[in-house]
């Protein structure tokens, strides 16, 4: 019995994270561009924050989907993406080869392990999708078939008008 409790414990450790309804965790981190990204930053905009790193080929689909939701919906969406390689020479070779999606910030998560944790991105991709109040409505662990489509769904009503904090 004591092994149950103390695995189920581990799990719901390593899986800690925001859930759905939750308000986002910290996000202070440098980025790719030099000034550090502060959480209050986004406050008053839907955003995407991506973990990502750039040997994650569903990493690179995410992005490409992302930037493609970007070009379609326009300023009015955000997009982070945490880069959690394991050096930054590695992050900066591969943005300079794929540009990122216009506007999006990169920030840099390197060997920090506790921002995944903070997060919960306990795989890559994971998506979270916050709203202009810095609440998480909703989560995308992975990235597969239909991940646009239901991305595309989930900015337009966060983006509508009638959609609050």
């Amino acid at each position: 019995m004591h092994f149950v409790l103390a695995t189920t414990a581990l799990v719901c450790a390593v899986a800690a994270g925001p859930l759905v309804g939750d308000p986002s965790p910290p996000l202070e981190l440098p980025t790719l561009a030099g000034p550090v990204l502060a959480r209050s930053q986004l406050a008053s905009q839907v955003t995407v924050v991506d973990f990502f790193a750039t040997w994650c080929l569903p990493c690179r689909r995410s992005i490409e989907d992302l930037g493609a939701l970007r070009t379609a919906l326009g300023p009015r969406l955000e997009i982070v993406i945490v880069a959690v390689e394991g050096d930054t020479a590695a992050v900066r070779a591969y943005f300079a080869q794929h540009r990122p999606p216009d506007g999006a910030t990169v920030a840099l998560a390197i060997g920090r392990g506790e921002i995944e944790r903070r997060w919960g991105a306990d795989r890559l991709p994971t998506s979270f999708f916050v709203d202009s109040g810095l609440v998480v409505r909703h989560i995308n662990r992975g990235h597969g078939q239909g991940f646009r489509a239901r991305a595309a769904r989930w900015l337009s009503a966060m983006l509508e008008p009638s959609h609050g904090p």
